[in-house]
């Protein structure tokens, strides 16, 4: 989960310093919340579930990016 990702004491300092990783944390903080809507509906109609489901692969693909741009850096 992503909030694995912000427990990681190199998350602070490259969150206020590396600009493309915080337009990424952002970005997956707005996919999780989009995600979360969908999640909550009974029902889905099929575009809808498309919708949720590259959400999830977005939100996959950025925390992939990020946890890269976290082993990048010195511990």
């Amino acid at each position: 989960m992503y909030s694995s990702l912000q427990q990681d004491k190199r998350f602070d300092h490259l969150y206020q310093h590396n600009a493309m990783f915080r337009q990424l944390s952002e970005e997956h903080k707005t996919l999780e919340m989009e995600a979360a809507k969908l999640a909550k509906a009974i029902y889905l109609a099929p575009d809808l579930e498309m919708r949720e489901i590259e959400l999830k692969k977005r939100k996959l693909d950025v925390k992939t990016r990020l946890a890269a741009m976290l082993d990048d850096q010195n511990p």
